[in-house]
């Protein structure tokens, strides 16, 4: 199976930096609002208490004082100690900030980018607790990658939640900059830690149907406006599901399988088959073969004469024409992408039979 999203070296590399900023920005943003706070506190009293007759030319300016400030963190003295109650402290406290903030910021980032280079558990937990308007997805097995895979397509942000370590794929969603958590999908502790209050779905996909329930009720107590997906291996249940408990999507794989299934029996170029308003529609790849009764027409004469709806045409260069004008000319090579019912089909049949050739 293996196929990774397409993804750009640079993309990649600018989403891990994006990742690294993300995570650090939250690890040490109490840290760093107590540091502006201090520094912020000492400007402000250096610059309306400290005597300016101690200064070169009498004048303080609130950079001045900012810059001084720093300074002192970091070990300098710029400013004369003096017999002030309220500025006395700030010679002795400011240093000590200083060597809190070398010791604790050395000690604590070096141990955060190591994490990030090995990728480990506690790195992938702290990247989920800093997602916001991602999608979350519940089970990692043949459905659950497939689900990461194409969301990472569209460039969503995924957090996976998986109760097995040792699943299948769980070093290859890893591999995508995915997050993955290990525990119980039903768990709201679980859901909490991959920021579900702040994601915009969850997908629910796990072997079991009443986990994959219990996690989308579980979710939408959590966050009310989150979008739900679900897996139901009943497709029965999946109905009432989606239209009774407010469940945007309940969907039976196996059932959505079987009709693609014998679609394609039917026809070897269906893409996928979906129904909508009680009808089966098809997707199939229409390829435009030599001595064929097409070959030189129209798109427009394939859409009047065959009742279809054309979305796309793929020229034999390569070249990808979304909705194609009805005067594009059909040749030898091209692929159309058609979007029709079961009849369409049977109406498509003649298209694909070779023609007479005039005997000599």
């Amino acid at each position: 199976m293996t196929e990774s999203p397409p993804t750009n070296g640079i993309a990649k590399q600018f989403r891990r930096l994006l990742l690294l900023t993300r995570v650090l920005f939250v690890e040490f943003r109490g840290f760093l609002i107590c540091f502006i706070l201090a520094l912020t506190l000492s400007t402000a009293l250096f610059y309306f208490l400290y005597p300016r007759v101690l200064l070169p030319g009498n004048k303080f300016t609130i950079m001045q004082s900012a810059y001084y400030s720093l300074l002192m963190i970091f070990f300098e003295s710029p400013l004369t100690y003096v017999e002030d109650m309220r500025l006395a402290p700030l010679f002795f406290l400011l240093p000590i900030l200083g060597l809190v903030t070398i010791a604790e910021g050395v000690v604590h980032l070096g141990n955060l980018l190591f994490q990030h280079k090995r990728y480990s558990k506690e790195w992938q937990k702290m990247i989920a607790t800093t997602m916001e308007n991602h999608v979350v997805v519940c089970g990692l097995g043949n459905v659950g990658v497939r689900v990461v895979q194409h969301l990472r397509q569209f460039s969503e942000d995924v957090v996976a939640i998986e109760s097995n370590p040792e699943a299948r794929f769980v070093s290859e969603v890893a591999s995508y900059q995915v997050p993955v958590l290990f525990g119980d999908v039903r768990d709201g502790t679980m859901l909490e830690s991959a920021s579900i209050t702040k994601a915009k779905a969850i997908i629910a996909v796990t072997d079991n149907d009443l986990a994959n329930l219990e996690a989308a009720l579980t979710a939408r107590e959590l966050n009310p406006k989150i979008r739900v997906v679900i897996r139901m291996f009943d497709q029965k249940l999946a109905k009432k599901v989606q239209n009774f408990m407010g469940i945007e999507g309940a969907y039976s794989s196996s059932a959505r399988s079987a009709r693609l299934f014998a679609q394609a029996a039917i026809s070897g170029d269906i893409l996928d088959s979906f129904e909508f308003g009680g009808t089966v529609i098809n997707a199939m790849q229409l390829l435009i073969e030599p001595n064929t009764a097409i070959v030189g027409g129209v798109i427009d004469d394939l859409r009047n004469k065959y009742e279809v709806t054309i979305l796309c045409q793929e020229k034999k260069d390569g070249t990808v024409d979304w909705n194609p004008a009805p005067s594009n000319v059909l040749e030898v090579g091209d692929k159309l992408l058609i979007m029709t019912d079961v009849d369409g089909l049977k109406r498509l049949e003649p298209v694909g039979r070779k023609l007479a050739l005039p005997r000599e």
